[in-house]
């Protein structure tokens, strides 16, 4: 069932009734993409927020020397999007695409806002969401400038333990800020 992984989440974080599971079913519709399916293209609006069920996805930019660099995989708790265009409800910079094949829950910018107003505890749960996505976002500068390129690789293992047989090489490499040669020889090194 497509909303047995959100469910549980939100009922970890906050106190959840038969009414507020009914609203889940309501609100956030079941998709699914095939691998390299792009959801948001840079130019477009992002109007949906998605929860991963399944699936790895990645959002990332092209800089100015036509390299695509990853700015997320997987964000923490499985929500996702092109946040900066989502909020603003403005055109994005990133590109926002399926790793894999995607197992996916959206939910629009209109609905969330309904359903963060609804009553105490879904806005407890947005308060709760964004404060985690602000500290995921400190703490991946944080570390990006305070932990050796190893402990890094052993941080997003540890988070997503099979992201090195599910992801490419070059796009963990490009999220973490090394080479893919660099990100190989580490690999190499903590598997044999």
């Amino acid at each position: 069932m497509p909303y047995q992984k959100i469910t549980r989440l939100i009922a970890e974080l906050v106190r959840i009734d038969k009414f507020d599971q009914h609203l889940i079913k309501e609100v956030f519709e079941p998709v699914s993409y095939r691998k390299s399916h792009v959801i948001v293209s840079s130019g477009d609006i992002a109007r949906y927020m998605y929860f991963i069920n399944t699936g790895y996805l990645r959002l990332y930019h092209i800089d100015g020397d036509g390299e695509e660099v990853t700015n997320h995989i997987n964000c923490p708790m499985g929500f996702m999007t092109a946040f900066n265009s989502y909020i603003t409800q403005t055109r994005s910079h990133e590109i926002f695409e399926c790793i894999t094949d995607c197992e996916l829950l959206r939910i629009t910018r209109g609905n969330l806002d309904e359903l963060l107003k609804h009553n105490q505890r879904w806005a407890e749960l947005g308060k709760i969401l964004y404060e985690e996505i602000i500290r995921y976002n400190e703490q991946k500068v944080k570390d990006q400038v305070s932990l050796t390129t190893k402990q890094r690789y052993f941080n997003l293992v540890e988070q997503l333990p099979d992201i090195m047989q599910q992801v490419p090489l070059s796009y963990i490499a490009s999220f973490m800020g090394i080479k893919p040669d660099s990100l190989s020889r580490i690999h190499r090194e903590v598997t044999t």
